[in-house]
Parts: structure tokens; C-alpha cells; sequence
């Protein structure tokens, strides 16, 4: 062969190699961490699978259109039976396409891997099959989007859901995308082509994620509390942000900020918070865990002719609550604008009004305000005890709740318009004899051990779907303390109600 051939052939061969897939139709994606993160044995794998799934009881209502969950991925022994709740949602529901989103543990590089068209992934119980087509479209979408066989080869976080995925659907195919370097490039890249996905409900976006890792359990729980108020406020933004300088941390965090963003875009306006655990639950160890939580992102059905969450917090004890406060409607409606007007009126002057009130309003009274903006969180602030009139702590909340709440930034006079105010009336403390005494959805929780101290409003736990004893834990972590503490002999808990109404 001539010089000039030779040449000629390497030329074409390389072009060949160049426009060559990356990956050849019919590859198989082997499991890399079957025997060691879950059970190799089919048999024994499904027992796994089907134990946490079946014990996944008392979950939320979901009145909507699913678009999201959020699961951990650590080995299923520690983190498989919270992941059950997410997907024990699942169950019975048309979804046959699948986008896995997680972080790359073991590989390291830019932008987003998708690990198909043509790949199959093998699982002990059984192979599954890429979405070929949406594969496709991303992969035209952006040079940043490749397929990375070295990317997913050893990688854990996406391979761990597919067992439960296996059990609570029939016919399914995978969207796999692991993110390398979880920079705001990569979140961004992300987002839009999850914005590309199917927004119907066959199609649900997962972000696979453990949380805070290998810190005690008090450390952990507070910051693992942080990132779940972002998420419970689909504020991504202020998750990324966490993420960023440290109050927060998800070694999926990056890939969660991606679906959080996407989900809202793609109409999801509530979240539950199904289950928070951490691994020390399983060990016993508390001195060093990993945090895991399962979540549903989702777009509630006909939220135009509902009231917001909050306000549906009201129970046939309200009524006798306010009579006992002698609150009636115009006493409601007057303690709303003296809220308004008292933070308008600091905002923009550095004053607070005086108000003349009626005589019920001049009784003193405990009351929390707080602040929602495009139904997120903006502040929340009040006090426990009746030390000032129930218009005076009103007022006096109201303007710490926009200027004073250490997670947010002060309010600002261009805001106000559209902020929406709610009002907690609280009842006196009172001490509990029994935890069997607390319900939720009536009771606001309060625990004091030494100098630290944590209060939850009662329409916290509806929120998040949590049981009395998951309401007592998290009032422990709101304190700043074990979630075990309420056990300990020198924790006082107190429960309270509370008269709620907002505009």
C-alpha cells in the first residue's frame, strides 16, 4: 500500500471512529454493586424489596399529577426502606418512561452522561430497557449531554432504585443521566433537558440523592432540616444556594436542584415530605450518619378552587378556640391588617403605627405571623407566651417576620404587594402527660431541654405528612437536638392549639 493510501485509509477510519455511537445497540449495562448494596439472589432481593415496601404505611394523600420523587441510594439495608415510600406512591399508576438523574461517585467529568440509546440494564430481577427516543433527543440537545460508558459502569445511585422500580411497575423504560462536576453549568444543562421530557402522567422525573454525610446526628439532622424546607418551598434556588456555602449538603445535589427546577416548570406546585431517617436508625451509632429522605414532588389537582394548605388546617375545635379567645371574624380581619399595615409601615418608614382595637383585641395573647410569597415561605416569626395585647405581639411579629428571620433576607418594599399573610392565635402551653395525648393536625408541639428549645405549629406536620412520633422528632431537631430527645427524663413537652386564619 502506497504512502498516499495509507493515509487515505487512516483518514477515513478515523472519520469512521468519529461519527462511530459511542455505545453499540444491545449493550448491557452489567450491575456493578448486586451483592453488596443489595442482594445478588433474585429471591432474596424481592423479599427485600416487597418487606420495605409493605412497610411503608400511613402515607399522604396525593391529590394530583406525581412529576417528582426524590430517594436515597445508599446500600438498601440503610436507606431502601425510606426510599419505599416514595415509591410505594407508585403503585398501580400508568408510568412507563422513567428519567434517572444522580451524581457520578466515580467518574469524573463535565456535563450530563446519558447511558443509552441501545443499552439494556441488567438487574438480578430482570433487564430493562432505555427510553431510545427521549435518549436521542437529548443527546441532540446539547454537546454537553454525551454517552460515558465510564460514567455508569461502577455507578451506584441510579442502579440501587431500579429494584423498586422493578416491583411497583410493569412495563417501564429508563432515562439514565448521571451529572459530573455539579457545577451551576451542569444544573443549568440539566434542568432544560429535563424540561424537554414528557410532562404527562406516564413520565416522572427521579433525583437520587443521600443527604448530609458522616456527621453526628445532631449536626446532621440541623442541616438536613434546611434542605428540606427548601424543598418543602420548591425553592431550588435556595437549595443551590445552601449547597454552595455549606448549610446544606446532598451528594446528589446537583441533579436534585435540576428536577426541583423542572418539576415547578412542568406545573408541580406542592411537596410531601414522606420519610426522614438517618443510618444511624438502622446502626444504633449516632456519633457518625448519613441522612436520607424520600419526597413527592407534585402538581395538585384544581388548586385554583382550593384553599391554600395552611388555612386548611382549620378543625371543628377552631370554632371553640376562637370563642374562647372571643376572636370573631372582624377580630380576624382587623389583626390581618394591623399585620400588613405594621410591616408595610416599617418597611418603607422605620415606624410602627399605633391602632386603636377593639377590647377582645387588647387581651393579651401568644401568636406567630408568618410571610408566604408565590406560596413559599418568606419569614415566620412569634411569641409563645402572652406577654404583650394579641394586636401588640400581631404587630410586632408581622415586622420581625419580614426583617428579622435568620433563613431569609429582609423584606423589601417591592414585595409586599404580594405577600400573603396567615395568623397563628396560640393557646397556653400545656404540658404533656402521654405522648399519646398529641394529634396531629390539632396540637402544636414545644420541647424544652436545658437552655435549648424548639416549637413546631400544628399545620407543620400536615404538611410534611408526618405521624405524631415523626412530629416529636423533628421538634427535637428544630431545638437542636437528637431526635431521640423528647425520651430523655429532663425534656419537657408541651402541646398547644392555635386559632390559624390568613387572607
Amino acid at each position: 500500500m502506497s504512502m498516499k493510501n495509507f493515509l487515505f485509509f487512516i483518514s477515513i477510519l478515523t472519520l469512521f471512529i468519529n461519527l462511530s455511537p459511542a455505545v453499540s445497540y444491545g449493550a448491557i449495562r452489567e450491575p456493578a454493586v448486586a451483592g453488596k448494596f443489595y442482594p445478588s439472589d433474585p429471591t432474596e432481593l424481592k423479599a427485600m424489596v416487597s418487606g420495605h415496601l409493605n412497610a411503608a404505611k400511613d402515607l399522604p394523600a396525593i391529590d394530583g399529577q406525581i412529576i417528582a420523587i426524590i430517594v436515597p441510594h445508599a446500600g438498601l439495608i440503610y436507606s431502601g426502606s425510606v426510599a419505599a415510600y416514595a415509591y410505594k406512591l407508585l403503585e398501580n399508576s400508568p408510568i412507563n418512561r422513567v428519567i434517572l438523574c444522580g451524581p457520578s461517585h466515580q467518574y469524573g467529568f463535565q456535563g450530563i452522561s446519558v447511558y443509552g440509546p441501545g443499552v439494556i440494564w441488567k438487574s438480578p430481577l430482570g433487564n430493562i430497557s432505555c427510553d431510545d427516543s427521549l435518549c436521542n433527543v437529548l443527546l441532540k440537545h446539547d454537546r454537553g449531554i454525551d454517552t460515558l460508558a465510564a460514567a455508569h459502569s461502577r455507578e451506584h445511585c441510579l442502579e440501587v432504585q431500579l429494584p423498586y422500580l422493578q416491583t411497583v411497575l410493569k412495563d417501564f423504560r429508563i432515562v439514565p443521566l448521571i451529572m459530573g462536576n455539579p457545577d451551576d453549568n451542569a444544573v443549568k444543562l440539566l434542568t432544560d433537558a429535563l424540561e424537554l421530557m414528557p410532562s404527562d402522567a406516564r413520565t416522572i422525573m427521579i433525583a437520587s440523592t443521600d443527604w448530609q454525610h458522616y456527621r453526628p446526628a445532631l449536626a446532621g439532622g440541623k442541616m438536613d432540616s434546611l434542605g428540606m424546607d427548601c424543598l418543602l418551598n420548591l425553592d431550588a434556588d435556595r437549595l443551590l444556594q445552601n449547597l454552595h456555602n455549606g448549610k446544606t449538603e446532598l451528594c446528589g445535589g446537583g441533579a436534585a436542584v435540576a428536577v426541583i427546577k423542572a418539576a415547578v416548570a412542568k406545573g408541580a406546585n406542592r411537596v410531601k415530605i414522606l420519610k426522614y431517617r438517618d443510618s444511624g436508625d438502622v446502626t444504633g451509632d449516632k456519633s457518625s450518619v448519613v441522612g436520607y429522605v424520600a419526597a413527592v414532588l407534585y402538581k395538585e389537582s384544581d388548586i385554583k378552587d382550593k384553599k391554600p394548605v395552611k388555612n386548611s388546617m382549620t378543625t371543628s375545635n377552631d370554632k371553640e378556640l376562637a370563642a374562647k379567645f372571643n376572636l370573631d371574624e372582624p377580630g380576624k380581619k382587623r389583626l390581618l391588617q394591623i399585620a400588613r399595615e405594621s410591616l408595610t409601615s416599617y418597611i418603607k418608614d422605620n415606624k410602627i403605627p399605633e391602632f386603636e382595637v377593639p377590647e377582645n383585641l387588647q387581651k393579651f395573647g401568644a401568636a406567630f405571623v408568618t410571610l408566604e410569597e408565590n406560596g413559599m415561605l418568606r419569614g415566620c416569626i412569634g411569641h409563645t407566651t402572652a406577654t404583650e395585647p394579641l394586636y401588640k405581639t400581631v404587630s410586632i411579629c408581622a415586622v420581625q417576620a419580614g426583617v428579622s428571620d435568620p433563613r431569609f433576607p429582609p423584606v423589601r418594599a417591592d414585595e409586599i404587594g404580594r405577600l400573603h399573610i396567615e395568623i397563628s392565635v396560640l393557646t397556653p402551653m400545656e404540658k404533656i402527660g402521654s405522648f399519646d395525648e398529641i394529634k396531629v393536625g390539632r396540637d402544636g408541639l414545644m420541647i424544652f431541654k436545658g437552655n435549648q428549645r424548639g416549637l413546631l405549629l400544628p399545620q407543620v406536620a400536615v404538611e410534611y405528612g408526618w405521624s405524631a412520633t415523626e412530629f416529636l422528632e423533628q421538634t427535637c431537631v428544630k431545638a437542636g437536638l437528637d431526635r431521640q430527645a423528647y425520651k430523655s427524663p429532663d425534656a419537657v413537652v408541651y402541646r398547644f392549639q392555635a386559632v390559624i386564619f390568613g387572607e
